[in-house]
């Protein structure tokens, strides 16, 4: 049996790192840590909710959202405008179309949305009167052809920074069947708020491809 020195085969030792060598590895772990910090806090998407409030006032549901989205200002004035694709927004939409154009911006527009309370669905039919301008629409319900006694929403948009957009949408409902003061107000209010903000992320996901 032949014997090995083991020291022959021992690679040699590692030279010492010099003060230089280590400046310079401490800045790659720094560059590389803050890469991969600005990788995971950097959002896909700028949508950014700006204000938002939701009340119970007078008998009317209310819910307010400023938020800034992705996306420039035609493309979601355009996505807005596609009526019909509205079921394609926000599953609660159930079903979008119009009726007529009274007017060249004017539309009626009949919709249905499925609203939950806990365990408690409904479907809900919605007539309105939507007058078109200039980057904002305004929605008024006919109650008279709605499951509502009131609804009013405004949407506005104005363009911001590097080319995305700010949309102000303001809303205030009164609907046409009974809810709950005990705990319903306070599900309602959150549906709006849940279901608006749902909305607008599909806008601009839509508006930016």
């Amino acid at each position: 049996m032949n014997v090995i020195d083991a020291h022959a085969s021992s690679p040699p030792p590692a030279a010492p790192l010099t003060r230089g060598s280590r400046r310079s590895g401490a800045r790659a772990v720094t560059t590389l840590t803050a890469a991969l910090l600005l990788s995971v806090t950097l959002p896909a998407r700028a949508f950014t909710i700006e204000h938002s409030e939701a009340r119970y006032v007078d008998k009317r549901f209310q819910y307010e959202l400023v938020v800034k989205l992705d996306a420039p200002i035609d493309r979601v004035d355009a996505v807005l405008r596609d009526y019909a694709e509205y079921p394609s927004l926000d599953g609660r939409i159930l079903t979008a179309r119009i009726l007529e154009r009274p007017a060249p911006d004017v539309v009626m527009l009949e919709t249905t949305v499925r609203i939950c309370l806990g365990p408690f669905c409904r479907n809900i039919k919605r007539v309105e009167r939507v007058e078109e301008s200039k980057h904002a629409l305004l929605a008024v319900a006919d109650p008279a052809r709605s499951d509502v006694e009131f609804s009013e929403t405004r949407s506005e948009l104005t363009p911001a920074l590097h080319g995305t957009t700010r949309v102000k949408y303001v809303t205030s409902v009164v609907p046409g069947f009974w809810v709950p003061a005990l705990g319903g107000r306070r599900m309602m209010l959150k549906t709006l708020e849940t279901a608006t903000s749902d909305l607008f992320m599909n806008v601009e996901k839509q508006a930016s491809e």
